[in-house]
């Protein structure tokens, strides 16, 4: 039986035992606390107990950035073939990464034809290179320069519509330039415009380098291993820092039981954070961790780390933990019952486990809670995300508990990750761990089949509806399922496509816009559901009658919708 909510909202929110905490801190950097092959573009050589950004003198700002090209005198195909010009900022010199400009016996002349290169922040640049094809760092330098640029001039801004000449070349024979800007600028966009094509050679560009004298605009720190000498349950990253306005720093950490990283070890976790004394997603208990940190600017100054704290907890909620789900296969968009394990191991030292959450990546209902094979007395919250369980008696052995879940899984992998809570450790609960087979873990349902539809179970309800505020019924909830055709090929639905929700009157005029963005798979149901009160896109109360809801999704090749008649009454 299920207590009532008031007990367990006591439960949730009382104050807690005090319990101690340890922590592992960095406040000096060198060649021996950093893990070199994780680490670049970042200095701690210059500052002394400082992490920052390296400068770009050596370091090309415009590799993988953006770039196009504008043909002058010539109506050619867009960017494709040797006329793509990112193949120019690939930081590859060969063949078949170049950009081809034809020579005048080819047709019109291509005089005038420019390269754009947006450097995505804003850089203090004093130097640009540009490569001819057969030229490559390192490689010979008696090669023939026929491909060469004859005539350039060099333009750079903050903006592609002001720019202001940087260098000029009117004769070229080299087969790779190197211009020194007099001075150092701050831009943004880079233009080279092709001054003279020659009468029979094609002009061929492999690669164009752009130097600087700035900070770089992203670089990673890799921390050494660190070792708390027992498996520990992980807790939060605290960091003091100087941040100038426009720089960005973030922390990802991984976890494992053997003293250099190898297959056991968990993924990065999956969500970073900005946000000093932020929790981590890390498998626990783990022995050993390592923590990322990103430093990044849109600025020419940098972020500068000072201390990284990593905290944890040596008495644990659980010694070990290993969560599954059956079935683990399931059609997609079909719901389903589903039975939640946690194999879990207590020591007479561990904290009592008070609670368990369960995310789900659809709305999922609890139909009831097993402990080692007998139901229980529990409480508990749902949410559209997560359920969490109160068993009425705290778990302080070696148990094995189940959940009975329904839902209907609509992505590709369905991954239902739990945590366990104590009282004792209120701030830390411990992340329980799963399994891996194949790179998919024992704690996911995999859909199978194609969905017939992207926009799957339509309904509104209550129809009709009585906007008139007296509470009852006073708004329509808009529920459907949207799928994702491409997976499983993206894991977790991650491709996004336009989603609009309108309002019509029985004319075609439209009423009220709900909703207008993108949006991936998703199950905009119950809590995750659209509403319509009744009113009109000005705010007020629409006339009594019938209303078409549409329901719009863009895909790749064709727009999908879905419409029903809704009724307002009074």
């Amino acid at each position: 039986m299920k207590r009532n909510i008031l007990s367990l909202l006591i439960i949730l929110f009382t104050s807690c035992t005090a319990f101690s905490q340890f922590s592992i801190k960095d406040t000096t950097w060198n060649d021996n606390s950093v893990d070199s092959s994780l680490t670049t573009a970042i200095d701690w050589k210059t500052e002394r107990g400082k992490l920052l950004l390296q400068t770009g003198e050596n370091e090309n700002l415009a590799r993988n950035k953006f770039a196009y090209i504008v043909y002058k005198s010539r109506i050619l195909p867009p960017d494709t073939g040797a006329r793509n010009a990112l193949k120019l900022i690939d930081g590859k010199f060969f063949s078949p990464s170049y950009v081809q400009i034809l020579s005048l016996n080819a047709g019109p002349g291509g005089e005038g034809t420019y390269i754009v290169i947006d450097l995505q922040a804003v850089r203090a640049v004093n130097r640009v290179r540009i490569w001819q094809l057969g030229f490559y760092p390192g490689g010979p330098t008696n090669i023939p320069t026929n491909l060469r640029v004859r005539a350039y001039t060099i333009y750079g801004g903050l903006d592609t519509l002001s720019m202001e000449k940087l260098v000029q070349v009117p004769e070229n024979t080299l087969g790779v330039t190197d211009d020194y800007f007099e001075r150092v600028v701050e831009i943004r966009f880079l233009k080279i415009t092709i001054d003279v094509i020659d009468q029979v050679q094609s002009t061929v560009i492999s690669e164009i380098e752009v130097f600087g004298k700035g900070y770089l605009p992203e670089g990673y720190f890799t921390s050494n291993v660190k070792d708390a000498g027992q498996p520990v349950n992980w807790y939060k990253i605290n960091w003091k820092a100087e941040q100038p306005e426009g720089t960005q720093i973030s922390f990802k950490m991984r976890t494992g039981n053997t003293p250099k990283p190898d297959s056991t070890w968990s993924d990065w976790s999956e969500d970073s954070t900005t946000i000093s004394g932020a929790q981590l997603p890390v498998y626990e208990p783990r022995r050993y961790m390592q923590y990322q940190v990103r430093l990044g600017t849109l600025t020419l100054l940098t972020p500068k780390i000072e201390e990284v704290e990593v905290f944890y907890d040596k008495t644990l909620i659980a010694q070990s933990t290993d969560a599954s789900i059956e079935p683990q296969y399931s059609p997609i968009l079909q719901e389903n019952n589903f039975t939640y394990k946690i194999e879990i191991q207590k020591s007479a030292n561990d904290f009592p486990i008070d609670t368990i959450t369960i995310f789900t990546p659809t709305p999922t209902q609890l139909l009831g809670v097993k402990l080692n094979g007998n139901p229980i007395t529990y409480s508990s919250i749902i949410y559209s995300n997560k359920i969490i369980i109160i068993p009425q008696n705290p778990i302080t052995t070696t148990s094995t508990f189940e959940a009975l879940l329904r839902c209907t899984p609509f992505l590709g992998v369905n991954r239902f990750v739990s945590y366990l809570h104590s009282k004792q450790s209120a701030d830390n609960p411990q992340r329980v761990d799963t399994k891996k087979s194949g790179g998919i873990e024992s704690w996911s349902v995999l859909t199978t089949g194609v969905p017939p539809r992207l926009i799957i179970d339509f309904k509104a309800e209550p129809n009709p509806f009585t906007p008139n505020g007296d509470g009852l019924n006073d708004k329509t909830s808009l529920t459907f399922f949207l799928a994702n055709i491409a997976e499983p090929k993206n894991l977790v639905g991650g491709e996004l496509r336009k989603l609009r929700i309108h309002v019509y009157d029985l004319q075609g005029r439209l009423i009220r816009e709900i909703y207008n963005s993108e949006s991936g798979a998703a199950a905009f149901i119950a809590q995750n559901s659209f509403e319509w009160d009744g009113k009109d896109q000005k705010g007020k109360m629409v006339k009594p009658g019938p209303y078409i809801v549409q329901v719009i999704v863009e895909a790749d090749t064709k727009t999908e919708q879905v419409a029903k008649i809704v009724t307002v009454v009074y």
